[in-house]
């Protein structure tokens, strides 16, 4: 019986080494991706069971009519003023062509913020101001 390392020689050798190493290979990552799947499974049925044992997802709530901003007539209140502080900042933000169709208290629902150009601008100012220019 020959040694191992006599049988794979020359290019015949190589060819069925690297068959061998790519087939572990690529079993390996079928066996990673089985096991995630797996995991994905087992948890959407433990969600399920938490919620009940339904099928189905629950139906979304309908979402709240918007409120549209009406022009204050009494001098004493601050909507007035807030409002007009609320459109300064969207202008200041977005420039003049910018319009508010509608304003409505957001206690009640979460809204993720949007926007923020202007703070991501002057995040990159800040964080490169001490970098120096020497390099050109």
């Amino acid at each position: 019986m020959n040694p191992i390392h006599e049988q794979i020689e020359g290019v015949g050798g190589a060819i069925t080494m690297s068959i061998i190493a790519f087939s572990v290979v690529f079993l390996v990552l079928g066996g990673l991706s089985g096991i995630i799947y797996g995991i994905k499974y087992m948890a959407s049925a433990l969600e399920r069971k938490k919620s009940g044992g339904s099928g189905t997802a629950p139906a979304p709530a309908a979402p709240a009519p918007a409120v549209h901003a009406a022009p204050v007539a009494a001098a004493g209140t601050d909507k007035g003023r807030l409002l007009a502080v609320i459109s300064a900042a969207v202008a200041a933000v977005e420039g003049p062509g910018a319009r508010i169709t509608s304003v409505r208290p957001c206690g009640a629902v979460a809204v993720a913020p949007r926007g923020g150009l202007e703070w991501k601008r002057v995040g990159i100012i800040e964080t490169l101001g001490g970098l120096s220019r020497d390099w050109k």
